[in-house]
């Protein structure tokens, strides 16, 4: 008999395994493996002997051929319980998509090279091709006769397991390594082409584990009809992350919202009264000449029981110059020319929202001009800013919830 130290993992499914007495212990039905070191690490095997199941580990298992033929010798068999990492080649692997990172492309695995390595069992790599399936069928030869007649390229390819990304294979719940990442590396075009051709499920599972810049990226590359699908399947926090790296106008064609973007004077609004459920205001009013003349237009164009929310700070109070000093050097302000900084400053103390008490003063104006149910929440920026990233706003922001009665 010859030893094997490299073999096909179809090569040995279904073939019966003996003991050192030379009994049979039942016959091969799946391996299980451990992706914590690289190459998928063989760890256990699932055996079915007169229709019962059973898991096992061996001190010793050794691969033979002997006349065409595969025999499996095992020496001190022990059952065990199946652990919570690892994961079977046939159920997960065999017969499912995996990325063919350096190809860029979605292949199906129609077979799995096994091979003996430092006294271990691993997977090296994956086949896919049209022979691979023929050889499963124990029709070989038939199938190289079909594919010359029809004169097509019939030999299979082989995929190193470092150039491949299972899709099956990771678990989310484990801390060992970050899931996806080969898949991480790619260009954002590339990886959008990859996603148009795995299921819904699929696609999920790799957004949730890709940093919000490369989602973000990803997600203006991919087909318009599969945006709009991802983004509603994303987890809330996830989807946050991604939109929140995306223009404005990109996120309404994601959403497939009708938003019609206008440019115009916030204190003299083009619009007629009682036109709008909610008005949103973000880090403006601290820059308008007449704040109270915007607070009034705002009214107006809201319907009755209809919500302002305005998140602000009161930026009166500070200097611009002095808070750039406690900032990283690669903040985005410290990105701004000090002459611009200094005449920001300036205009900002012209302002009159600038010599009052904020937003006490908004809660009050607010209430004289008709609106009630005013509520403050002066806690929002430990919320909104729970890392000092390049845009991290060390001015304690606010907001104000205010709602028209009448």
């Amino acid at each position: 008999m010859q030893r094997l130290s490299v073999f096909l993992f179809t090569s040995i499914l279904g073939k019966n395994i003996y003991d050192e007495f030379d009994d049979v212990l039942g016959e091969l039905k799946d391996i299980y493996v451990t992706t914590e070191q690289g190459y998928p690490r063989v760890i256990g095997y699932k055996v079915k002997r007169d229709g019962v199941t059973f898991h096992y580990e061996f001190r010793s298992i050794v691969f033979y051929s002997e006349d065409n033929k595969v025999k499996i010798l095992t020496r001190g068999s022990k059952e065990i319980l199946p652990r919570t990492y690892s994961y079977l080649l046939s159920r997960n692997l065999l017969d499912k998509k995996i990325v063919d990172i350096n190809g860029k492309r979605v292949v199906r695995v129609d077979d799995l090279r096994i091979a003996e390595i430092a006294g271990e069992y691993r997977v090296i790599a994956v086949e896919t091709g049209p022979l691979a399936k023929f050889r499963r069928m124990n029709c070989q030869a038939i199938g190289r006769f079909l594919y010359k007649i029809l004169n097509k390229d019939y030999e299979d390819k082989v995929l190193m397991w470092d150039d491949v990304e299972s899709l099956e294979m990771v678990n989310n719940n484990l801390q060992i390594s970050v899931p996806y990442k080969k898949l991480s590396t790619l260009h954002p075009a590339d990886l959008a082409d990859i996603l148009e051709n795995l299921d819904a499920n699929s696609r999920k599972q790799i957004f949730e584990s890709l940093d919000e810049d490369l989602a973000a990226d990803t997600l203006e590359e991919i087909e318009q009809e599969y945006k709009s699908s991802i983004i509603k399947d994303l987890s809330e926090a996830k989807a946050v992350e991604v939109l929140e790296n995306m223009p404005n106008d990109e996120i309404a064609d994601i959403l497939d919202y009708d938003i019609d973007f206008r440019v115009m004077n916030a204190q003299e609004l083009d619009f007629d009264d009682e036109e709008f459920d909610v008005v949103i205001s973000r880090n403006l009013t601290w820059t308008l000449p007449d704040i109270e003349k915007a607070y009034k237009e705002w009214y107006r164009v809201l319907k009755k029981d209809g919500v302002l929310l305005n998140f602000d700070a009161d930026y009166g109070k500070v200097s611009l110059k002095e808070e750039m000093k406690s900032l990283g050097e690669e903040h985005s302000h410290n990105m701004m020319d000090s002459s611009l900084v200094k005449e920001c400053d300036d205009i900002k103390q012209e302002l009159e929202i600038s010599k009052r008490r904020r937003p006490m003063w908004d809660e009050k104006f607010l209430q004289e001009i008709g609106f009630e149910s005013c509520k403050i929440d002066c806690e929002i920026s430990g919320r909104v800013y729970k890392i000092k990233d390049d845009f991290y706003n060390p001015t304690p922001m606010f907001k104000v919830c205010a709602i028209k009665s009448r």
